[in-house]
C-alpha cells in the first residue's frame, strides 16, 4: 500500500498553512453583518461581464497549448512523475479489500472490526471513521475525523465537514460550528459549511448576526455569479435574518439583490413579495439590467434600462454604467449605429477606469461595421490612453485591420509593429505577424514573408498555439511553391496534414496535396486511417498540478473509492497548466471510467489546441471531445437535406456543444443555434408546423430545420461547404458581398480574407471538425476540398 505518494506531494497553499477560523461571535459577527452595507457593495460592482464586450461566443483559454518536439525518454525532466499505479485502490486486495467490501455492503460493525487489526495510516483511520459514524457512533467518528483532518491534508476539508454534521447530530453546535468553520475557502464543501454554520447559528442559537457573517464569504464575490443558487439562497437568507434583527433595510436591499443579481432563481418570488410596495432602487435596477444582459436576455435589459436612463445625468458614476450597458445592450442585437449613439458620451463625459476602456472597445467594434474610418481612432484612443490595459494590444490590431481595409498600408503596418514590440506574448502577435506576412505575400516581398512566419513559429506564452503553428507552416508552403520550391514545400505541406490532421490547415494541406503530390496524399491518408501502434499512457508528469489542492485531494478520494473523487478533480484549476498536465486530468478520470467528467476535460484540451489523433492515445482525447451525440437525428435529417452529417454533426457542436438549451446574445436557439426568424422562414418552406420559438429547443426540430437551412445555402453556393458554412453564420447576402470583393481568390485565401473574425474563425473550426468526425469514425471517404482556378471561386468538396 502506497499512501504516503498523496501525502508527499502535497503543497501546503496558504490557506492551509493558516490556522482555521475562530467560530464566529456575536460581536465580530456585528461588524461584518452589516447587511445594508454588504448589499450596497454587491450592487457598486459591475454585473457586467467583460467578456461581452464583443460578439465571441468562444471561451477564454483555461490554459496554454503549444506545440512541444518529443523527447527521448532518457532526456526528461520531470517535476511530479504520475504512474498508473498511484491512482490504485487503498483496499484492493487483502484485509482492507475485505473490510472495504464490508463497508460498501453496510456491515460497518465488520468493516471497523477489520480495519482495527491494520496499520493506522489515513486511509485506514478514515474508513474507520466512516464506519463509526454509519453505525451511529457520532463522538468516536467526529473526534477520529477531526484528528485526521490536522494529520492528513489531502482529505482535511472532508474530514472537517463530515466532522461538523455529527457534532450537529448529537447537537453540539459550539463542536459543530468549529469544524464547520475549519473548511478552507476554495473547498468544495465551502458553501454547503457556511450554510451548516448559519443553520446553527439562527436556529440553535439565535446568533442572528453570526448567521449573516456565516453567509457574508458566500455573497462577496468579485466576478458575477448570475446562475449560482447557493449565491441566491444566501440572499434570501441574509433577508429573514434582517428582519429578526429589525433591520428593514437591510431586508429591503437584501431582497433587492435577489431580485437584480439573480432574477432567474427560485427564490426570486420570495424576494419579489418582500419587496411589495417598496422602492426598488436605481442602483439595482442598472445591476438588474446589467444581470439580463450577461444572461443574453438583451430585450429585457433595454426595457428596463430605456425607462431608467432618461432619469439620469452624465457623468453621474451610476449613469455611466446604465449608459454603457444600454450600449452594450444595442451592439449585442447588432444594432451598432444605436450602439454608437449611446457610448460616445460614455467616452466624453465619463472617467471610470475601469468602465471607459471597455467603453472604447466596445464603440470601437460597433464603428468598425458602420463608420470603419471613426473605428480606428477610437481603438488608438484606447491603446494610447490605457496601453496595460488587457485590450491594448486588441485595439492595435483591429485599428490596423481597418487600416489596410482603407488601404493605409504605412500606418496599419505601424501599428502591427507596435503591438510586436510591445505585446510579444499576448494573443494578438501571432496575429499581427501573419497580417504583416498577409501584406508583404501581397506584394510580392518573399523573403520579408517568410521570415514573418518564422516569428510566429518563434512565439512563447499566449501566442503560441497548434492553430497559428499549422497555419503559419502551411502559408509558408503555400509560399514556397510559388518560388519554385515545390518538394520542400510538399514536405512541409505533409507535415501539417499529419499534425494538424484536425484542423482547417490540415484539410487544406491534404486537399493540396491530393491535388498536387498525389501520391504523398495517399501516403498521409494511409497514416492517419491507422493511427500507429498503441503506446503506453502512463507515466505522464503531473507539472504545478501536484501544488493543486483540488489535484491532491481528488486522487486520494480516488483511491478511497470515494464517489465525489472525479468532480474534485474537475474543480482544479486549470488556468497556466501545460498540456501534459490537463491530459494527465483526462486520463486519471477515463481510466477510472468516469466518462462524463472526462469528456469535458478532452473538450477544453481540443479548444486550446492538441496534436493530431494519429496517436493512439490523443485519438482516444479525440474520441471524447467529438462524441456522436444525437447521431440518428443528425443522420436522417441531414441526408433527407442532402448534407453531409459529418458536417453537421460538427456545425452542431461548434454552433451548441450539443446543448439543446443554448441560447446565445444574439438570441439563436438550441442545438443548431438558429434565429427564430430563419427558423419560422423555413419551416414555411418545408411545410412543418413550428408554433413558437421554443419548439426550437427540442432536438427533433431544431435538427431538421438546421440540416434543411445549411442544405439550401450548400445548393446557393454550388456544395461549397466553405461558403455554405460562411453563411450559415453571416448570412448569404454577406458571402455573396465577400465573394464580388475578393474574386480572384482561391479558397484558402478567401477564408483568409473574411472580413468579420467571427465568421472566419467558425468556418475554419465546422470544416476543421468535420474532418475530424470522418477521420475518427471512418464514415466515408476522408473529405478534401476542390480548389477551383483562380477567380472561380466554385470550389466545392469531394
Amino acid at each position: 500500500m502506497k499512501w504516503p505518494l498523496v501525502a508527499a506531494l502535497w503543497v501546503a497553499p496558504a490557506w492551509a498553512e493558516s490556522p482555521a477560523p475562530a467560530p464566529t461571535t456575536p460581536s465580530a459577527a456585528s461588524k461584518e453583518g452589516d447587511i445594508s452595507n454588504l448589499a450596497e457593495s454587491a450592487s457598486s460592482r459591475h454585473q457586467l461581464d467583460s467578456s461581452l464586450d464583443n460578439d465571441s461566443e468562444e471561451a477564454p483559454p483555461e490554459f496554454t497549448i503549444g506545440p512541444t518536439e518529443p523527447v527521448a525518454p532518457g532526456e526528461r525532466r520531470w517535476v511530479r512523475k504520475f504512474e498508473r499505479a498511484d491512482l490504485t485502490s487503498y483496499f484492493a486486495e487483502g484485509e482492507l479489500a475485505k473490510a472495504k467490501a464490508a463497508y460498501d455492503r453496510g456491515r460497518y460493525r465488520v468493516a471497523r472490526q477489520l480495519l482495527e487489526t491494520q496499520e493506522a495510516t489515513p486511509p485506514v483511520r478514515y474508513l474507520r471513521a466512516m464506519s463509526a459514524l454509519r453505525m451511529g457512533q457520532w463522538l468516536t467518528g467526529a473526534e477520529e475525523l477531526a484528528a485526521l483532518a490536522e494529520a492528513h491534508p489531502p482529505l482535511r476539508d472532508y474530514c472537517h465537514f463530515e466532522s461538523a454534521r455529527a457534532y450537529e447530530r448529537m447537537r453540539k453546535w459550539t463542536e459543530a460550528i468549529q469544524q464547520y468553520a475549519a473548511v478552507s475557502p476554495g473547498a468544495r464543501r465551502y458553501e454547503e459549511a457556511r450554510f451548516g454554520m448559519a443553520y446553527i447559528l439562527e436556529k440553535k442559537k439565535q446568533d442572528y448576526a453570526g448567521a449573516v457573517a456565516a453567509l457574508t464569504p458566500i455573497v462577496q464575490t468579485e466576478s458575477p455569479k448570475p446562475n449560482n443558487p447557493a449565491q441566491a439562497e444566501a440572499w434570501l437568507t441574509i433577508a429573514r435574518l434582517a428582519r429578526y434583527q429589525a433591520d428593514y433595510n437591510g431586508e429591503h436591499r437584501a431582497h433587492l439583490a435577489v431580485w437584480a443579481l439573480h432574477p432567474f432563481s427560485k427564490e426570486v418570488s420570495a424576494a419579489v413579495k418582500g419587496l411589495r410596495d417598496l422602492p426598488y432602487v436605481p442602483k439595482w435596477k442598472v445591476a438588474r439590467a446589467e444581470t439580463l444582459l450577461s444572461l443574453h436576455h438583451n430585450r429585457e435589459a433595454l426595457d428596463l434600462l430605456e425607462k431608467l436612463l432618461p432619469k439620469m445625468e452624465l457623468p453621474d458614476p451610476l449613469a455611466c454604467r446604465a449608459q454603457f450597458a444600454y450600449g452594450t445592450a444595442w451592439r449585442k442585437e447588432r444594432k451598432h449605429s444605436l450602439a454608437i449613439r449611446a457610448l460616445r458620451p460614455v467616452i466624453e463625459q465619463c472617467q471610470d477606469a475601469a468602465l471607459r476602456p471597455r467603453a472604447l472597445y466596445v464603440l470601437g467594434y460597433s464603428e468598425s461595421v458602420v463608420e470603419p474610418e471613426s473605428s480606428i481612432g477610437t481603438y488608438l484612443k484606447l491603446a494610447q490612453e490605457y496601453p496595460q490595459h488587457a485590450y491594448a494590444d486588441d485595439a492595435l490590431f483591429y485599428a490596423a485591420h481597418k487600416a489596410l481595409e482603407r488601404g493605409e498600408k504605412a500606418a496599419a503596418m505601424g501599428y502591427l509593429d507596435r503591438l510586436i514590440a510591445h505585446y510579444p506574448t499576448s494573443n494578438f502577435a501571432s496575429e499581427a505577424l501573419f497580417q504583416r506576412f498577409w501584406v508583404y505575400r501581397a506584394e510580392g516581398q518573399s523573403d520579408a514573408a517568410l521570415e514573418a512566419l518564422s516569428r510566429i513559429e518563434a512565439l512563447q506564452g499566449m501566442g503560441s498555439t497548434h492553430e497559428s503553428v499549422q497555419r503559419a507552416r502551411y502559408w509558408r508552403s503555400r509560399t514556397l511553391l510559388t518560388l519554385g520550391r515545390a518538394e520542400e514545400a510538399h514536405s512541409l505541406m505533409e507535415r501539417v496534414a499529419a499534425e494538424g490532421a484536425a484542423t482547417w490547415y490540415g484539410l487544406l494541406a491534404r486537399s493540396r496535396l491530393t491535388h498536387e503530390a498525389p501520391e504523398r496524399a495517399r501516403a498521409i491518408t494511409t497514416r492517419l486511417k491507422t493511427p500507429t501502434s498503441p503506446t503506453e499512457v502512463w507515466p505522464l508528469d503531473a507539472g504545478n498540478l501536484a501544488q493543486d489542492p483540488h489535484f491532491l485531494t481528488g486522487i486520494e478520494l480516488m483511491r478511497l473509492e470515494h464517489r465525489e473523487a472525479p468532480a474534485e478533480l474537475l474543480a482544479v484549476d486549470r488556468r497556466g497548466r501545460n498540456e501534459e498536465s490537463i491530459r494527465l486530468l483526462f486520463h486519471i478520470l477515463h481510466t477510472s471510467g468516469y466518462e462524463r467528467y472526462a469528456r469535458s476535460i478532452a473538450w477544453a484540451l481540443r479548444r486550446e489546441g492538441l496534436a493530431a489523433p494519429t496517436e493512439a492515445e490523443t485519438r482516444l482525447i479525440y474520441s471524447a471531445a467529438y462524441p456522436h451525440s444525437f447521431r440518428d437525428l443528425v443522420v436522417r435529417h441531414s441526408r433527407a437535406a442532402r448534407v453531409n452529417p459529418d458536417l453537421m454533426q460538427a456545425l452542431i457542436r461548434e454552433e451548441s456543444a450539443f446543448n439543446p438549451n443554448a441560447r446565445s446574445p444574439t438570441g439563436a436557439l438550441g442545438l443548431a443555434q438558429l434565429m427564430p426568424q430563419t427558423a419560422f422562414a423555413v419551416a414555411r418552406q418545408l411545410n412543418v408546423p413550428l408554433d413558437t420559438s421554443t419548439a426550437l429547443l427540442q432536438p427533433h426540430e431544431n435538427i431538421r430545420l438546421g440540416s434543411a437551412y445549411l442544405g439550401s445555402l450548400q445548393r446557393r453556393f454550388a456544395g461549397n461547404p466553405a461558403y455554405a458554412v460562411a453563411s450559415y453564420n453571416a448570412g448569404p447576402g454577406a458571402v455573396d458581398r465577400w465573394l464580388s470583393r475578393f474574386p480572384d481568390a482561391e479558397l484558402d485565401e478567401w477564408v483568409e480574407q473574411i472580413p468579420v473574425e467571427e465568421t472566419r474563425h467558425y468556418v475554419k473550426r465546422v470544416l476543421g471538425s468535420a474532418a475530424t468526425y470522418q477521420l475518427l469514425y471512418a464514415s466515408g471517404p476522408f473529405p478534401t476540398l476542390a480548389f477551383g482556378e483562380r477567380g472561380s471561386n466554385n470550389a466545392g468538396s469531394r
